[in-house]
């Protein structure tokens, strides 16, 4: 008899790869159980992986857009906050110093003088802020602090000269060997004059108009360069009869002397009035004397402040690129050349971050999506700041002694320049504009979040649809699989027990 071999043996041999086939494909189903990915690598996905790499790679330049967004956001957030600062500090100081509000103090100084510095000061370190480094304020070079601190602004060091010298030398300038703005009052007999130096140096007042209302006064004006007035006494004036002179100061504004004719039996400040003499040589000595005290009270005064103005402004123009323009000298009352630009050896350079030309806004800008880059930039060196931290430094710097007799019109002369600046007239950027533009920043990169998060929503749900599984779906594989396993183990054990033996009688 022939016996061929069909038991176990042959099961066992004919059935490997079914059951490796079945475990693997069992601990498959585990693993996506616990990590809910249909596969590690994107080759097990088959013909879903070039989706798959599509809708990630989608995904990646989402994720990167909203993160530039981000931190650009909140890089906005703080320039508008300072800004806002700024804009309160300016509209305080506009409010707190102002004309006719001059006390005399010890110090020289009045209560507002003393908050224009502490907010003078505020403002240099709201325009330092840094976020981990990067200085918002300093358009491309964020790297650079832009701001030089209130001491080397306001004094110097032992070799570069701050706002407080320019001020003085500009002032000396101005002023002239006489102290009468570089005008000459002059004048004999029965005549008086006025007459700008010659040359026409850009300092100092410029003559600008004279009139009179009275047929006493025979007044003419040359417009020059340089210009002049002559008045000659042909009669006697009438009392409250006036001469009017109109000068131009350095800083744009104009100014008037009014004289103003009075009897000699009465009195009057010498600056003006003049009085009426018994004949006209005396009446014309009168207002010669008149006029020279006016021309000297005016340069003390308004001339004063005018020139502070300018000094301060020219000083804040200034930067890397374009040193702040200084008065040649000294000696300086003498100067006659146009002021030049100083050197970052010999004058102060308040700003130290990116003057390039260009938008400040475009300094820094951000992806926002494919097609749209939003400009984010701002640099301390706009013009809305250096119109505020020039009236802050031009307050902080000036004194007004009590003793003297000029300080309260002079005082009067700068704080009514300073709020007529802090009001940014007309031509002028305003702090509103520059938080209107970062507001526009804002808006845009808000929308574009908003879109791209949509975006990302729905690319994520259609990506969960290719690359991951339903843990319903897989568990009731495992089950299916796992009963399959069952039954093959337990056919296998019977039929390994089975022999030979079994089937003889």
């Amino acid at each position: 008899m022939t016996i061929t071999a069909t038991g176990t043996g042959a099961y066992r041999l004919a059935k490997p790869n079914q059951f490796v086939a079945t475990r693997s494909q069992f601990d498959d189903l585990q693993r996506q159980l616990i990590t809910k990915k249909k596969s590690e690598t994107f080759a097990d996905l088959g013909m879903d992986r070039s989706t798959s790499l599509d809708l990630n790679n989608k995904l990646s330049t989402l994720d990167g857009y909203l993160t530039g967004i981000q931190r650009a956001d909140v890089n906005l957030k703080l320039m508008t906050t300072s800004v806002e600062n700024f804009t309160k500090l300016v509209n305080e100081m506009k409010s707190d110093a102002r004309p006719g509000s001059y006390l005399p103090s010890s110090t020289g100084r009045s209560a507002p003088q003393v908050l224009a510095e502490e907010k003078f000061k505020q403002v240099l370190d709201m325009l330092n802020t840094d976020v981990n480094g990067r200085y918002l304020f300093s358009g491309r070079t964020s790297d650079v602090e832009p701001v030089e601190g209130f001491s080397l602004i306001m004094d110097g060091d032992a070799t570069r000269a701050g706002l407080k010298q320019l001020i003085a030398e500009r002032k000396l300038a101005d002023l002239g060997t006489t102290g009468m703005g570089r005008l000459t009052a002059g004048g004999a007999g029965t005549s008086a004059t006025i007459t700008e130096e010659a040359g026409d140096p850009p300092y100092g007042f410029k003559i600008a108009a004279a009139s009179t209302n009275s047929a006493a006064l025979n007044t003419t004006y040359t417009a020059g360069p340089p210009a002049d007035v002559a008045v000659n006494v042909v009669g006697t004036p009438l009392v409250g009869e006036t001469l009017k002179i109109k000068l131009d100061l350095p800083d744009g504004t104009q100014e008037e002397i009014v004289l103003t004719a009075r009897d000699s039996a009465t009195t009057g400040k010498a600056h003006e009035t003049f009085a009426i003499g018994p004949d006209n040589a005396t009446t014309a000595a009168n207002l010669r004397a008149a006029i020279s005290a006016a021309l000297s009270n005016e340069a003390k005064t308004t001339l004063s402040a005018s020139s502070a103005q300018v000094a301060a402004k020219d000083f804040f123009n200034g930067s890397s690129s374009n040193p702040p323009l200084r008065v040649p000298g000294p000696p300086f009352e003498t100067a006659t050349a146009a002021p030049a630009p100083g050197t970052a050896a010999n004058t102060v350079i308040w700003y130290k971050g990116d003057d390039a030309a260009g938008s400040a806004r475009a300094t820094a800008s951000v992806q926002a999506d494919q097609g749209q880059v939003v400009a984010a930039g701002a640099r301390a060196n706009e013009q809305a700041f250096k119109v505020g931290l020039a009236q802050f430094a031009v307050l902080a710097a000036e004194t007004f002694p009590a003793t003297d007799t000029t300080s309260g019109d002079r005082y009067d002369a700068l704080t009514q320049r300073a709020g007529e600046q802090l009001g940014f007239p007309n031509g002028t950027q305003k702090p509103s504009e520059i938080i209107v533009e970062l507001g526009s920043a804002q808006t845009a990169m808000a929308q574009a979040k908003e879109r791209h998060t949509s975006t990302k929503n729905y690319l994520t749900t259609t990506l969960d649809g290719v690359e991951n599984v339903t843990t319903e779906e897989v568990a009731a594989q495992i089950l299916a699989l796992q009963t399959q396993l069952q039954a093959s183990y337990q056919t296998t054990s019977i039929l390994s027990k089975l022999s030979l033996t079994n089937y003889l009688p």
